[in-house]
């Protein structure tokens, strides 16, 4: 061979000549081998593959063996945490004497409630209810017969002819609740409405519930301190 004649060139590339193009065809070889049916770059590593990964020494095999097996039962136990915390917060928001939201849950929803009110064209009211002879039936038939007359109160309240958007037990003889209705005057008959349905009930003991009602209605950027206290005012 004359060494003053320069050698042919060869492609670079999948059979361009002995050697495939070199260290650039392999890197293009391996890079096509990535490649996904759809042209698109899988990652290095999959790792819901990891375990069956082909190359991996006995040892990385155990050792992910062993992560996979830990981890198992962490994944287990984070989510009993928090399905614990979630009865957590339940319980925290509920009232222990009535099937409603306790004072902090019912604030809480009635924040969040205000803070929506921008982008509804109607005004809720707020109701307050106090039942009026609350203590005359503690100090004449008991401290179980004024639970069993605060459960009739609730179950008036929450029953699906108020259309309450949420009901809440204040603590001692309150309870409070919030009713889309056409405006104050809306929310003044639905208040009396409620007065004459609790006259109307008697308790498992034959009791009568005699109550009495505040109405406030809610506006955007009032706070629900603010709401109860207006309220309040007007049932006093």
């Amino acid at each position: 061979m004359d060494v003053n004649q320069a050698a042919p060139i060869q492609p670079v590339g999948p059979g361009g000549g002995q050697g495939g193009g070199g260290q650039d065809g392999r890197k293009k070889d391996e890079h096509q081998d990535e490649q996904t049916p759809h042209g698109h770059t899988e990652p290095a590593i999959n790792v819901s593959g990891l375990l069956s990964m082909e190359g991996l020494t006995p040892e990385a095999q155990h050792a992910l063996e062993r992560m996979a097996a830990e981890i198992e039962p962490l994944r287990h136990q984070l989510i009993h945490a928090q399905e614990e915390l979630e009865h957590a917060l339940e319980r925290e928001f509920q009232d222990a004497v009535v099937p409603a939201l306790n004072r902090r849950g019912f604030i809480h929803d009635l924040d969040k409630l205000i803070h929506r009110l921008g982008q509804a064209q109607s005004r809720p009211s707020l109701i307050l209810v106090h039942l009026a002879n609350g203590d005359d039936i503690r100090r004449r038939h008991g401290r179980e017969a004024l639970d069993m007359a605060l459960r009739s109160v609730c179950g008036v309240l929450s029953s699906d002819r108020h259309q309450a958007m949420v009901v809440g037990a204040l603590g001692g003889n309150d309870f409070a609740l919030v009713v889309l209705e056409d405006g104050l005057d809306g929310g003044r008959r639905k208040a009396a409405e409620i007065e004459t349905a609790l006259r109307e009930t008697q308790t498992a003991q034959g009791l009568f519930l005699e109550a009495r009602t505040g109405v406030a209605l809610l506006e955007p950027g009032m706070t629900p301190e603010a709401a109860m206290a207006a309220a309040d005012r007007d049932l006093l």
